[in-house]
């Protein structure tokens, strides 16, 4: 019936692994849940292995870390059901009956995104700040806002699909680095004429960088960007992303916004760093990064 298929790495999924086998125990289906570790640090690998103890769970410790996409391949060619759920692993379960609302929602042709959430509350630490304010402001979508645009908004971080439709697909292992490995896939549904319906099943992101940290991937994630762009060129790309919209539209004005930032970027970084982040700084934060790097 069900296989969950989690990566993880570097973070303690205990209790997100008990919720998910609780939930599916009290559907009394068919299932498995398999935690791909991604060769964590020795103080995770250890603390993780204790889930090993619940009902059809298995752990899988990877003696090197093969990357995001290559993970959710090897998962899937691990997993026996019929039906794929895969979650990131610095997620918890927010309501009772996130399984049952993924079972209700099942259709043979379809693949289900559930969506994500962060707390009300600000974080303790003001340095999470920035990934907080930015997870609620542009990743907490309601299902209604999403399923205007179903592909663009697809996420790896919470969905189903049916083992025969992924198989098809799968996750492009030429994409090793962080970032929009999730946009290619949503692309390669689109071109093949999957049908995405986003719900509101979320579960909620705990997992959140220091301010730091988080900039450091935005970066990472728009050399990705550079990648798949020249590599596959679809068009679908500059539909799907605000970025390359922008610097589409902007193109005439290149050799000013460079210089402009390069001017400010110390100014923005600072406000990116504080209390009181600006997502409209970051966007610009993003532009100006871009232009350092050949995005056609």
């Amino acid at each position: 019936m069900l296989s969950i298929l989690i990566p993880v790495y570097n973070f303690d999924i205990r209790k997100f692994i008990s919720q998910l086998c609780e939930q599916a125990e009290k559907e009394d289906i068919t299932y498995e849940i398999i935690v791909a570790d991604d060769n964590s640090d020795k103080y995770f690998a250890e603390i993780n292995k204790e889930i090993e103890n619940l009902p059809n769970v298995k752990y899988i410790l990877l003696d090197k870390n093969i990357g995001r996409s290559k993970i959710r391949n090897f998962l899937a060619e691990k997993a026996k059901y019929e039906y794929l759920l895969f979650a990131d692993c610095d997620m918890l379960i927010s309501g009772k009956n996130f399984i049952r609302n993924y079972l209700k929602s099942i259709k043979k042709n379809d693949v289900i995104i559930g969506g994500i959430e962060y707390q009300t509350n600000k974080p303790g630490n003001s340095d999470k700040y920035l990934r907080w304010h930015y997870g609620r402001k542009r990743e907490a979508l309601p299902p209604q806002i999403r399923n205007k645009k179903p592909y663009s908004s697809f996420m790896s971080g919470n969905f189903l699909i049916p083992a025969e439709i992924f198989n098809k697909i799968k996750f492009n292992e030429n994409i090793t680095e962080y970032g929009h490995e999730d946009t290619l896939f949503g692309i390669e549904l689109k071109r093949r004429n999957f049908k995405i319906l986003h719900i509101d099943n979320v579960l909620m992101h705990i997992g959140l960088e220091d301010a730091a940290i988080f900039i450091n991937k935005t970066k990472i994630s728009i050399k990705n960007l550079i990648y798949i762009s020249e590599k596959y060129k679809y068009p679908e790309f500059y539909e799907n992303i605000k970025l390359l919209k922008v610097r589409k539209k902007l193109k005439f004005l290149k050799p000013v916004i460079f210089t402009v930032f390069k001017i400010s970027e110390k100014m923005i970084l600072k406000n990116l760093y504080g209390k009181k982040p600006s997502l409209i700084l970051f966007d610009l934060f993003k532009i100006g990064t871009s232009y350092k790097s050949k995005i056609p």
